[in-house]
């Protein structure tokens, strides 16, 4: 299948200063797609290049199989964009805002009107129709922003930073906005600062450093590329976590820094977690704690993303 995104070799330099450099990005139709990286990793510049906001400075990309320089028209049309602060006019109503869209983007006066009433429903904008901007709480303006950048009906959405500033609850409702619309079809491409949320959406994450993709893949597949699966064991004492240590077949290791401690690292195997915790099962009555732990977006960021 063809990518819907696909960046090759894309280098932007400003100045003498590289932004991007030689890199290479595959985005799936259907997936969501969350770009990580410190400050300056070059996440702003990708996304707005891909957007055509901004031309490479050597390198292509391609939107559907558009390119973003020589036919930007084109893919445009396949792209909506909800940047991290959006210029909505505060005096405006919600259904206002989204026509004004509709007319800024020529859709004729029918379909901005049905696009205008889709988006109020599938957003639960109905009791806010008729408020000002001004008066909307973040949240709200939130989902006017993506609903803006779903008027003409885009093959991908690219949101920066899409829930900053929201509370936490307002944060999860929005996720669920966004899970629901790519299980609708829209692809999702997604900038972020929060491991939280990258873990909570991401289908495909990509690595960047200093303007360079380190690591691409699904979530789970760079939790394993920077560590193991971890089950610690508390024991009753020292005596009862070494006996343990050295009757056990699944290859629990006495702690150094804790006598009564015994760790394991599980294979992504199945059969090596039932063993494991078999062996645990019949301890029981001498463990006082059991804990499993998987590497994390936080360990991923850590030891591919830091400078």
């Amino acid at each position: 299948m063809t990518p819907l995104v696909l960046a090759t070799a894309l280098t932007k330099t400003y100045g003498t200063h590289d932004a991007l450099r030689a890199l290479d990005v595959t985005v799936a139709q259907g997936s969501r797609f969350v770009v990580l990286g410190h400050n300056g990793a070059g996440k702003s510049t990708l996304l707005e290049i891909i957007a055509t906001l901004r031309t490479p400075t050597s390198g292509s990309v391609r939107v559907g199989g558009f390119d973003t320089v020589t036919q930007a028209r084109d893919a445009r049309r396949l792209i909506g964009l909800a940047p991290q602060s959006n210029a909505l006019d505060p005096l405006a109503s919600p259904t206002e805002v989204l026509d004004f869209q509709g007319v800024a983007l020529g859709l004729g006066r029918r379909r901005r009107a049905r696009r205008t009433r889709e988006l109020v429903d599938l957003f639960g904008l109905g009791e806010h129709r008729s408020a000002r901007v001004a008066k909307l709480s973040g949240g709200t303006r939130r989902k006017l922003d993506l609903a803006v950048a779903l008027v003409a009906e885009p093959a991908v959405v690219i949101l920066d930073e899409p829930t900053t500033g929201l509370d936490p609850l307002a944060r999860i409702d929005f996720w669920t906005e966004l899970t629901r619309l790519n299980q609708a079809g829209t692809s999702l491409l997604i900038s972020t600062q929060d491991l939280h949320e990258a873990d909570v959406l991401a289908t495909d994450i990509a690595v960047l450093r200093e303007g360079r993709v380190v690591a691409q893949g699904p979530p789970a597949s760079l939790k394993q590329r920077v560590g193991a699966r971890t089950l610690t064991l508390d024991l009753s004492g020292a005596a009862a976590a070494a006996a343990f240590a050295a009757a056990s077949e699944a290859g629990f290791r006495a702690d150094p820094d804790r006598p009564d401690r015994v760790r394991l690292s599980v294979p992504d195997d199945p059969r090596a977690l039932a063993k494991a915790l078999t062996e645990a099962g019949d301890a029981a009555a001498e463990i006082t704690r059991l804990h499993l732990a998987e590497p994390s977006l936080d360990d991923v960021f850590v030891a591919l993303a830091a400078r």
